[in-house]
């Protein structure tokens, strides 16, 4: 199959499916029930509408298990109401299920009637003739199967492509085909389009096993759970044969990690439910593609050996998990209850261990049924040992240990101390040590090799950053097996399968000791945070500490008078579409910022979100047709190479005196005045308050030459008609934007008006509560630091002080830039300068505008008689530091700042993670690097740098 143009995304398309055909190719390979071929085009049809079946390319999925009848049934509506209807139930992970808004209000159960608003794809086939007619011709068994079971993509000319229906592209990228501890084909590398499957060749002859032989070792397996060599040696040759062929083809899809090109997916953590891939869990397997071949035990069979399994070095325990974490020592894993039923909870016991470790993780303590009902001898054998470390826990000196390697000189009281007073990873590092050495039995390391080498693993774990991880390879590297009698039925020697089944074992304990042992209790006996200074270096505070910390920050806050303490009455008045944002405190060098997170997955905090994005990208709609509205907004360095650029040749040509007046606004989010800001924002809307808006959030997918597949999350808002996907694709094209891509359209906002995302604006200055301990607060003054819309918000209201105060600031020359809250003048003019300096430094109340003295900076002497205190005086001819940039005041060239790094360890600069290809982790790290470097503000010879002998080597 060749379309030109799309030979791109096509070969995108063969690297992720086994079959990549265009509709009638695939049609003509499907046989009907009554053994005719399906007829899918006539001789008596237009080109049109066989250019329009050449451009519909079908992956599939999922083989049908049955010829289809050809028959039709059912109408095109009729069919695509059926199928979405079971997808909802069902809940599929489908494209057509994101355009299907189900509502049962009614309670009516027929399927095949649409229960609520389709929009997207399936209003795209409903009201798509060329989709009738393929109903009409192919039957409803073929129709059905092509929505549910197929990827469909509709090409959009002249070289993108974008999805029908099917999973989602953009999660196959993720995924890796790795169903044993060998190396197998990325999911992500070429395979061919048609695979042919290959002829096995004839298994070698082995000799003859006598039947009772083939019985015990049958018996042997039941008892153990575990793997035996020629197990089905006893089976005919074609049975075993076939076995072989269906255990090979039927690999399942497991989750990988990739690197994807999303900023929202980094910082949006639930940090207290992110578990680690562990070996000794059942991974997910992918909706709608390949499926694991059912045994005989079935697909969620208790036995570890009937797993897929993902390699160690795919396996990983993450720091993300300890972060946040509000449990103490009552939340740690081996002091939670069993759930047993009718006779209430229980503590743990040894076998009960043993099904957490090696059977069922942690869903066994909510009351799943145990299965095996019965352990296997193997497990039956280990849980002596196991109860032994139960019992060792429960006598575990924890406080002791704890005051011995991690206590405080002295016990500070002021902010500034205690801010100082966390634990050294070394120090957490002894601590733990001492608790494995007391819990763990001997017995269970097999050898002082092993417990040395594990506490190794345990010390580079704890000194990992925020967002690094340690491979189980990584841990179980130069583990000796044979040490560990505990995990065979009997000592001595022991065939290789033997061997490699034991191997998994130690693995699946390690892993839990580390994930559930380690980091539990680090979780339990310290608070995990970072800092503002090294976001990714991890700071370990004891319980007690933090709790003193976060009492000083919040009462600190509390005094502002920017939050309301609600009455038990008020909290129970509270409208249902309230939503409620947890507030945490991050580490400052002199005191704590708060940070406040929407948390929870209900409707109302989904619509409440979804709103404030649509509020943000209306307003983004705004500002972009009126640029004015935003000031002097900067949002990057490319803005401010563009700004700072005219200034700059216009002082090579004629060089005068430049003035510099550094200003940096205190608690700008905190102090945003809420009358202010529902005035400023309804100037913005009121031109818009009866136009629609359309906003449309898709996915991209596209081939990079160094780093290969990539996945983009996009939003696209616009004051404009609705527009099908492929208009708006096609669209995307003639302006330059989009070129060998392929796009997933996830959520389509047709028709969000002005007037109504004012009234929303409104609705969330009042509604939204702080939680705070059992205590709920209202803002009644500024908007969350952390929202999506924070930002936004704070630049057009810094933005709106700008034009009614300093408009005059730049008529004769320099240029004013502000990032977010920090503001740069850069004039020919001293009176302007001083202007600038006198009116920000006395506030702006009405706008919240509140300098910190200790954060301005100027490059000129001050007036006599007119007192700053605190203000940084620099000399006239210097380089001048402004976020993380330094500007020479003569020739406005421009280099790095990186007096910010003084003192500190470049350690946590870059994040290392753990992973099966480290060369090529590198190479995108430094690629990502030197990214960064190149940017045109430091590149750009002719604007900013005075002399060809004059090159910014810090810059580079």
């Amino acid at each position: 199959m060749s379309v030109p143009g799309l030979s791109r995304v096509l070969d995108i398309l063969r690297s992720l499916y086994p079959t990549v055909q265009t509709i009638e190719d695939y049609v003509d390979g499907v046989a009907l029930s009554n053994g005719r071929k399906a007829a899918l085009v006539e001789e008596a049809d237009t080109s049109r509408f066989k250019s329009l079946l050449r451009g519909l390319i079908v992956c599939v999925e999922k083989q049908m298990r049955d010829a289809p009848s050809g028959d039709q049934l059912s109408t095109l509506p009729e069919v695509l109401a059926y199928v979405l209807n079971n997808m909802n139930k069902n809940k599929s992970r489908n494209v057509l299920r994101f355009g299907y808004l189900f509502s049962d209000k009614d309670g009516d159960a027929d399927p095949f009637k649409f229960h609520g608003v389709i929009t997207q794809s399936p209003a795209f086939i409903h009201s798509s003739d060329l989709w009738k007619k393929i109903n009409q011709r192919l039957g409803t068994d073929l129709t059905q199967h092509l929505l549910r079971n197929c990827a469909v993509f509709a090409v959009a000319p002249p070289t993108c492509l974008f999805q029908v229906c099917g999973v989602p592209l953009y999660d196959l990228i993720s995924m890796h085909v790795s169903p044993r501890f060998l190396l197998c084909k990325s999911a992500t590398q070429s395979v061919p389009a048609n695979p042919q499957r290959k002829r096995h060749a004839r298994p070698p002859r082995r000799n003859k096993v006598h039947p009772r032989e083939v019985s015990r070792k049958r018996k042997r397996k039941r008892e153990d759970g575990g793997e035996v060599a020629g197990d089905d040696e006893g089976l005919p040759r074609k049975q075993r044969c076939c076995q072989a062929m269906e255990k090979t083809c039927d690999s399942p899809v497991l989750s990988h990690n990739t690197n994807i090109t999303d900023s929202e997916q980094t910082s949006n953590h639930n940090n207290n439910t992110t578990q680690a891939v562990s070996i000794f869990r059942r991974p997910k397997v992918a909706t709608g593609t390949a499926q694991a071949s059912s045994t005989s035990h079935g697909s969620f069979s208790w036995k570890p050996a009937n797993q897929p399994l993902p390699r160690p070095s795919e396996c990983f325990i993450r720091m993300l998990r300890v972060l946040y974490s509000r449990t103490g020592i009552r939340g740690f894993l081996l002091n939670r209850k069993l759930t047993c039923g009718s006779n209430g909870p229980r503590s743990l016991q040894g076998p009960d261990v043993v099904r957490l470790v090696f059977l069922q993780g942690e869903a066994y303590l909510s009351g799943e049924e145990p299965k095996p009902k019965r352990l296997p001898r193997r497990f039956f054998n280990m849980a002596p040992l196991f109860s032994r470390l139960l019992r060792n826990h429960r006598k575990c000196p924890y406080a002791h240990f704890l005051h011995k390697k991690c206590s405080l000189a002295n016990q500070p009281s002021d902010m500034v101390s205690l801010l100082t007073a966390h634990c050294r990873p070394y120090r957490v590092y002894l601590f733990v040590r001492e608790c494995l050495l007391y819990v763990v039995p001997e017995e269970l390391w097999g050898s002082d090799q092993n417990r040395m080498l594990f506490l190794a693993r345990v010390k580079q774990l704890l000194r990992l950053g925020k967002f690094e991880s340690l491979s189980l390879a990584q841990v179980m590297w130069s583990m000796k097996v044979r040490d560990c009698g505990w995990l065979g039925l009997k000592a001595g020697a022991h065939c290789p399968s033997e061997h490699r089944y034991r191997e998994r074992l130690l693995g699946q304990f390690l892993a839990w000791l580390l994930e559930s042992y380690v980091l539990g209790l680090v979780k339990a006996m310290f608070y995990v945070t970072e800092s503002m200074g090294q976001k990714h270096a991890l700071r370990f505070y004891r319980r007690e500490v933090w709790n003193k910390l976060q009492t000083l920050a919040f009462r600190e806050h509390l005094s502002k008078g920017q939050w309301k303490t609600l009455t038990s009455q008020e909290v129970a008045s509270l409208p249902k579409t309230t939503v409620t944002a947890r507030l945490r405190f991050i580490p400052k060098a002199h005191g704590m910022r708060p940070i406040t997170r929407l948390v929870g997955a209900d409707p109302v905090t989904k619509r409440f979100q979804r709103s404030v994005k649509n509020l943000r990208d209306v307003l983004g709609v705004c500002v972009k047709s009126s640029p004015a509205l935003l000031g002097s907004t900067v949002w990057g360095r490319q803005d401010i190479h563009r700004v700072l650029k005219t200034t700059a040749l216009q002082q090579k040509i004629k060089p005068t005196p430049l003035y510099f007046v550094k200003v940096d606004v205190s608690g700008a989010y905190d102090s945003l005045p809420h009358d202010m800001l529902v005035r400023v924002v309804s100037e913005v809307l009121s031109p818009v308050q009866d136009v629609g808006f359309s906003i449309r959030h898709y996915a991209k997918v596209w081939r990079e030459s160094l780093q290969g597949l990539r996945k983009q999350f996009c939003t696209r808002a616009g004051a404009q008609v609705c527009i099908n996907m492929k208009g708006f694709v096609m669209e995307e094209q003639e302006h330059g934007e989009l070129h060998n891509a392929i796009l997933v359209e996830n959520y389509n906002s047709p028709d969000v008006k002005g007037r109504d995302v004012l009234e929303f604006f409104k609705q969330m200055l009042t509604t939204c509560v702080v939680r705070f301990g059992k205590r709920m607060f209202r803002q009644v003054c500024g908007i969350p630091q952390g929202s999506v819309v924070s930002s936004l918000l704070c630049n057009l209201c810094y933005a709106h002080m700008e034009n009614s105060l300093l408009s005059h600031i730049t008529e004769k020359g320099g240029c004013l830039m502000r990032l977010v809250d920090d503001f740069l003048l850069i004039t020919p003019k001293l009176n302007k300068a001083m202007y600038f300096l006198k009116t920000l430094s006395a506030g702006v109340p009405r706008y919240g505008c509140v300098v910190n003295p200790q954060k301005v900076a100027v490059n000129f002497p001050l007036e006599e008689g007119v007192s700053f205190p605190g203000v940084r005086v620099l000399p006239q001819h210097c380089l001048f530091p402004w976020c993380g940039l330094l500007l020479d005041t003569q020739t406005l060239d421009v280099y790095n700042d990186y007096s910010s790094y003084a003192g500190l360890s470049l350690r946590y600069s870059l994040t290392l993670g753990s992973t099966h290809s480290p060369a090529s982790f590198m190479e995108r790290k430094l690629m990502a690097i030197l990214r960064l470097k190149c940017d045109a503000i430091l590149l750009d010879l002719g604007a900013f740098i005075s002399s060809s002998d004059k090159l910014p080597g810090d810059g580079v």
